[in-house]
């Protein structure tokens, strides 16, 4: 989908967004209109994932030196405060947006934005995180999301035959994305930004 120039630089960058929902969280919200104990839980599980990404995830050289060769300059994610795959995911991209010049990483809050949203289904779903790619003139692209293959596979395979209750299946998966280490997310980004 191709977006307006002014819709995209209206958007947040990364620190105003997460300023934001450190704010929410602190006067117990989140984003979106479920403001559940569940959801408001959630929030902090992703925020602490997030923060622990930030501290440690380290963008290999190939990664970079596809950031910084592609002509795709203008980076946004789609997300929700709430989003356990965005925790894990989205501080590759922001730590990735670091090292590369002249990349601009904007963010959006899924649910503000519906119309927009209906562009990047996953199989019918709104799924998050997404990641677009945008060159200088936002003509439309493939995006990224909403996870690495192996574990949207796990998720995939868990809905249409049902091993686990939501909350075990949900431990596994997060462990998974603790044994991967992001190696599998950075072979991913550095194959979609070629």
């Amino acid at each position: 989908m191709k977006i307006d120039a002014k819709f995209f630089n209206a958007l947040p960058h990364f620190d105003t967004y997460y300023n934001h929902i450190l704010q929410l969280f602190k006067e117990g919200k989140t984003t979106g209109d479920n403001q559940s104990n569940a959801m408001i839980n959630y929030t902090k599980l992703s925020l602490a994932r997030t923060k622990r990404g930030l501290k440690n995830i380290q963008c290999n050289d190939a990664l970079v030196h596809a950031a910084k060769n592609t002509s795709k300059k203008n980076w946004l994610v789609i997300t929700e405060a709430w989003c356990g795959d965005a925790g894990n995911i989205v501080p590759l991209f922001v730590k990735l947006a670091e090292q590369t010049p002249g990349v601009t990483l904007k963010m959006m809050i899924r649910d503000e934005y519906p119309k927009m949203m209906e562009n990047y289904l996953t199989n019918g779903a709104k799924s998050i995180p997404i990641f677009v790619a945008y060159d200088d003139d936002f003509t439309p692209n493939p995006y990224w999301g909403p996870r690495p293959k192996p574990a949207q596979d796990m998720v995939i395979e868990n809905k249409q035959n049902p091993q686990l209750p939501y909350e075990e299946f949900a431990i596994v998966l997060q462990k998974w994305y603790q044994q991967d280490k992001t190696e599998t997310l950075q072979k991913e980004i550095t194959e979609y930004l070629k």
